[in-house]
């Protein structure tokens, strides 16, 4: 049992709120010259009771509240019970990470939030034998839904906004089936997903490798196992020529040498070919200069002839040295290639001398050039082998984790077979509360298992179905029968919060709410705590209901006497 005693604040920033046992309505009202009910507080005053309730600070609009509106020195205390225990939690807003619980008058300081949410969790589920239970969070989605969740499903009970996934487990649990399979189900697919993204890694591996699929690779890897195994029995072959490792050290060598001597003879022929382009003189011609200047200035002319020609004479000696001394640079290089060409010539003789001791029927021409290509063909079986063998490998993980998973999923379905009574009795509320409201049983409720990656459907079918407010009446039809039948009560914690759901039509909002006046003594034990704006309700209206609202209002806001007493603007997400 879970059920609210006291909100309040230190230092204190809003009037305490004091709630009972059964029906408690915190009102939005109008006032003599003002009468909007919107924007007076009840949806705070409720996302701070959630707020001591350990929802997480970012989730939370009192994180939205300007800091100089509301100190972030403020302390957010509930007093509330679990399960027999008596409980204050104070959560100060500047360490909203670290609350306090004091437990039956015993001081709990945590330093995560996850530790206090631990141990509510630990109350809550006290004595119940179920292996994966929900979180203490968990379990409060289904019992205080989020606003933004606009009451558009029965199992979606958070912002719509911020996309989070369908969690079906509070719903077992209220409906008395273990979650358990359901838990490792998700489980399950997860690690499928993982698997799935590294099978088709592999995948692209394998076609970036050969340019095709897996199952053509692998005739691709059998034929270069082929190869490989082709040639080590050609290079095995030679081994058992006797004196073969000799020879073959030798063949090694030779060719070794024969790289060597072909690189530096390279790099002579290079040299000797630039040599070469120094062909012929380039002697200045004077005359041809005097020339020229001459058709600009008469006389200047000779004058530089003179010069030049002493520069002329200077700069041919130096070609004369130059030519004699690459003259002999070029005779040198000519001998030494010369001198290369007999010792590869000498080199070649002997490397075929060597290579036809070796070669059996044609098997090896080259003993480097055929191990080269063994190294490479290995290298390339071994890459493929290792990405076939790998995707094999995750093929094989991901069919073992779909068979435990379809396994639990059978589980599942057993569990849902087994809790048919409590599930055909949760049911018949829902019919009960839809023929008082509609006038008519034209409802169902079921649950469906499948291997789907949704492995859960519950549907709630109405008379309506398909319109706005349906949807918000659906979403009270299942809450509520939660609560009060008689056997999804023997799990539920007993406490039931709805912020704004009856945007409905007026006669379903009336109805719904002699529902709730007609059942009374069913709430004994229990919390349903309602926020709606009386301006929902004319005078006319209010003669039709079979409860005074009034005798359950806790707290009653309006425009000029708001839940914080000031009026704020919240601060974008």
């Amino acid at each position: 049992m879970l059920q609210i005693k006291k909100l309040y604040s230190e230092p204190k920033v809003f009037e305490p709120i004091t709630f009972k046992d059964g029906f408690n309505l915190i009102l939005g009202e109008t006032t003599e010259g003002n009468e909007k009910t919107n924007g007076v507080g009840k949806s705070m005053a409720i996302e701070f009771i959630n707020y001591a309730l350990l929802k997480r600070h970012n989730d939370s609009r009192v994180s939205l509240i300007p800091k100089e509106d509301l100190s972030r020195d403020t302390a957010v205390c509930l007093d509330f019970e679990i399960n027999g225990h008596y409980i204050t939690s104070r959560r100060v807003i500047n360490n909203h990470e670290c609350p306090t619980l004091i437990i039956d008058g015993k001081i709990k300081s945590y330093s995560r939030l996850a530790d206090a949410t631990d141990h509510l969790s630990t109350l809550i589920f006290e004595g119940v034998g179920y292996e994966n239970l929900p979180s203490f969070r968990i379990m409060m989605g289904p019992l205080i839904r989020d606003e933004g969740s606009e009451f558009k499903s029965i199992i979606n009970c958070f912002d719509t906004n911020k996309r989070i996934p369908a969690d079906y487990t509070p719903h077992l649990f209220l409906l008395q089936v273990d979650p358990s399979p359901y838990s490792e189900a998700k489980r399950l697919y997860s690690e499928m997903e993982n698997i799935s993204k590294a099978r088709k890694k592999m995948e692209e591996n394998i076609t970036a490798l050969t340019n095709k699929n897996v199952s053509e690779s692998k005739a691709d890897l059998n034929e270069l196992e082929n190869q490989v195994r082709r040639i080590q029995g050609d290079i095995d072959n030679l081994e058992n020529i006797e004196g073969f490792d000799t020879v073959k050290d030798e063949i090694v060598d030779i060719e070794n040498q024969l790289e060597q001597q072909r690189s530096k003879q390279g790099v002579l022929k290079s040299e000797l070919s630039k040599i070469k382009l120094f062909r012929g003189d380039n002697y200045i011609d004077g005359q041809e200069v005097a020339d020229l200047y001459n058709q600009f200035k008469e006389g200047l002319g000779d004058l530089i002839k003179r010069e030049l020609s002493e520069v002329t004479a200077f700069k041919q000696k130096i070609d004369n040295f130059q030519r004699s001394i690459m003259d002999d640079r070029k005779s040198s290089i000519e001998r030494e290639i010369k001198v290369f060409e007999e010792s590869i010539s000498s080199l070649n003789k002997l490397y075929r001398e060597k290579i036809s001791l070796l070669d059996q029927e044609g098997l090896l021409v080259s003993l480097k050039q055929t191990i080269a290509i063994h190294e490479k063909k290995v290298e390339e079986f071994s890459a493929l082998s290792s990405f076939i063998r790998k995707h094999a490998d995750y093929d094989s993980e991901h069919k073992a984790k779909k068979r435990e998973r379809e396994s639990e999923i059978y589980l599942l379905e057993s569990f849902v077979n087994n809790s048919k009574q409590v599930i055909d009795s949760f049911e018949k509320t829902i019919l009960d509360m839809h023929d008082y409201i509609f006038g008519n049983r034209r409802s169902s409720f079921d649950i469906e298992v499948s291997k789907r990656k949704e492995i859960l459907k519950f549907e709630l079918r109405t008379d309506s179905d398909g319109s706005h407010s349906i949807n918000r009446e659906k979403v009270f039809l299942y809450d509520f029968s939660l609560l009060i039948n008689p056997e999804t009560s023997k799990h539920h914690p007993g406490l039931l919060v709805h912020d704004n759901i009856f945007d409905v039509d007026q006669d379903t909002l009336i109805q719904s709410i002699n529902y709730i006046g007609e059942n009374i003594k069913l709430l004994s034990g229990k919390q349903y705590i309602l926020t709606i704006n009386s301006d929902k309700f004319s005078s006319s209206d209010l003669e039709l209901l079979n409860i005074n609202l009034n005798d359950y209002s806790r707290a009653a806001f309006t425009k000029e006497s708001r839940f914080l007493k000031i009026e704020y603007q919240e601060l974008p997400r």
